[in-house]
């Protein structure tokens, strides 16, 4: 018996990249697929190009994650047309790279309004949901969730912040409610050598790189979104890629010093 069919699953950020290969991913298996995102065109187009496969059931909504009564709308309509929400990600972000000496109180909260409160947003008006149908909530974090790394402390304090918050979840929220927070590194782009290069003058060569330099391998989306899949299926609390990066983060708990020097290792 399919597990997903006629399940419905909500990706924020589902226009591109990562939410894009989601919203492939869990179409190909028989769920209803929304994808929800600011950008109305690009929007538009993804889901068309997802649809166009015949059996995939892919739909949009435009909605801002920034903004309370858009998220409320976008819950709303999507109850109207599916009747039930089974799944929903987290998945919409955004990065930055720069100095911290040059990170001013506003590049934080530029960062933590995307990657942070629009996750609790959105959480907020799911979660009830989600609770009626035994459902999931899955938070996409980062590798920078679990330490710091040079040159993109708003970011790194955004996905730390979202860290804590799915922690209080699994903690506080509803028991059979199923919470899974994921932690890649670099996720493949097309424009992945040249997306911060603006951003990166007058910063050392690695900021402008994939991860701001950390020396892991950009996984491909697709990929990501398979595994994603399974974890949900399997509903495990936690999936970090790669899976050595595990032994970094529990050797920096027992020791800072040590930790340090082995991130150092990464850069």
């Amino acid at each position: 018996m399919n597990q997903w069919k006629e399940k419905v699953v909500v990706i924020t950020g589902g226009s591109s990249g990562l939410g894009e290969a989601l919203a492939r991913q869990f179409a190909a298996t028989g769920a209803r697929v929304v994808c929800l995102a600011r950008g109305k065109e690009q929007l538009q187009t993804t889901t068309d190009e997802l649809a166009a496969s015949g059996s995939a059931d892919v739909r949009s909504v435009v909605a801002d994650v920034t903004d309370d009564q858009s998220v409320s709308s976008a819950v709303a309509s999507i109850l109207e047309s599916h009747g039930r929400i089974d799944v929903w990600i987290n998945n919409v972000g955004k990065s930055l790279r720069i100095a911290l000496a040059d990170a001013t109180v506003a590049s934080f909260e530029d960062l933590m309004q995307i990657n942070f409160y629009s996750a609790v947003r959105c959480t907020q008006a799911v979660l009830d949901e989600l609770e009626r149908n035994d459902g999931s909530l899955i938070n996409v974090g980062s590798l920078a969730s679990k330490t710091g790394w040079p040159y993109v402390s708003p970011y790194s304090a955004s996905k730390h912040a979202l860290a804590a918050y799915h922690h209080q979840l699994r903690l506080e929220g509803p028991s059979n409610v199923h919470f899974l927070l994921v932690c890649p590194g670099p996720i493949r782009r097309a424009d992945s050598q040249t997306r911060y290069s603006d951003q990166a003058t007058g910063l050392p060569d690695d900021a402008a790189k994939p991860g701001a330099g950390v020396k892991v391998k950009g996984m491909p989306p697709d990929e990501l979104a398979q595994r994603i899949r399974i974890a949900c299926e399997k509903r495990k609390l936690e999936l970090v890629m790669p899976w050595k990066a595990r032994i970094a983060f529990a050797l920096s708990q027992l020791s800072p010093w040590l930790g340090d020097k082995l991130l150092k290792r990464f850069n």
